[in-house]
């Protein structure tokens, strides 16, 4: 009876000592705690020596942490989700290679979000995380500044195509993936002044939900208007005529057949039928 006493207290002491992996790391709520130890005991040098790297890294004037720090900062302030905390620790990752101190003491890092999204397969890849992390992450590496840098200016066009290229293959998750980063990037900065940014955020946010209501909108409008029960590519399958002017004819006259209430909006059928009369009246 003692020695299985003794031999589960040896379990349970093993279990207590053993080393969380970087996964339950990114997991848990307050990763910084176990990135910085590692970073005392060496450990992070051998895992993720890029990472390591940002230690010592000035940020300043700008920001009196070094870019270590700040990375640390972000990655407690974002949701703990895998993609969202390995963007939010590789986020700055660029600014290893990229940094230059300038001869009055300031800390520059062109082009650190390209030269980061370029490192992000490699890193992830070693880690030996799953391999579907990487073209998200890349994205958010590469596209974390741009939310912070918007305007009212901005047209509806330049939304747009932010959104769009956030949301490409992953939707709604993209978008918000991206405005969690850019939130926890200036946190990450506390206790330094954000609540500027913090508003621009805000208002792009604004922007972008104006914009989907609009196109909703629009879409409604649209789905109210009469058109042709018969588009183009079905309008040509009746015939064996060449593409021509003549395609917008035969749809504009069952749109004034579907305007006249002689056509109902959805009735092919019918439609076709007026169609191929319109054709054998109108010969080529």
């Amino acid at each position: 009876m003692l020695a299985m006493f003794r031999r589960k207290r040896v379990e349970v002491s093993k279990e207590e000592h053993r080393e969380a992996t970087l996964r339950e790391v990114l997991l848990s709520q307050r990763p910084s705690d176990a990135l910085f130890r590692w970073a005392k005991e060496g450990k992070l040098r051998e895992l993720l020596p890029d990472l390591d790297a940002l230690r010592g890294i000035s940020q300043l004037p700008a920001h009196k942490d070094d870019a270590f720090i700040h990375t640390l900062k972000v990655i407690d302030a974002i949701e703990p989700s895998l993609v969202r905390r390995w963007a939010a620790m590789l986020h700055d990752i660029g600014k290893g290679p990229a940094f230059i101190a300038t001869p009055d003491g300031r800390s520059r890092f062109f082009e650190h979000d390209r030269i980061g999204t370029e490192m992000v397969p490699e890193i992830i890849s070693q880690a030996g995380e799953d391999p579907a992390l990487i073209e998200p992450v890349q994205r958010l590496v590469r596209m974390h500044m741009r939310p912070i840098s918007y305007s009212p200016e901005w047209t509806d066009s330049a939304v747009r195509r932010l959104c769009e290229e956030a949301e490409e293959g992953r939707g709604e998750e993209g978008w918000q993936d991206l405005i969690a980063l850019s939130r926890a990037d200036l946190r990450g900065y506390l206790p330094e002044p954000i609540d500027r940014g913090l508003w621009v955020l805000e208002q792009l946010d604004a922007r972008r939900s104006a914009l989907l209501q609009a196109s909703v909108e629009q879409q409604r409008a649209e789905a109210l208007q009469p058109r042709s029960p018969l588009d183009g590519r079905e309008i040509l399958a009746l015939t064996g005529r060449e593409a021509g002017s003549w395609v917008a004819e035969v749809k504009d006259f069952l749109l004034d057949k579907v305007t006249a209430g002689e056509l109902g909006q959805n009735d092919k059928d019918h439609a076709r039928e007026l169609a191929r009369q319109w054709l054998a009246a109108h010969p080529t």
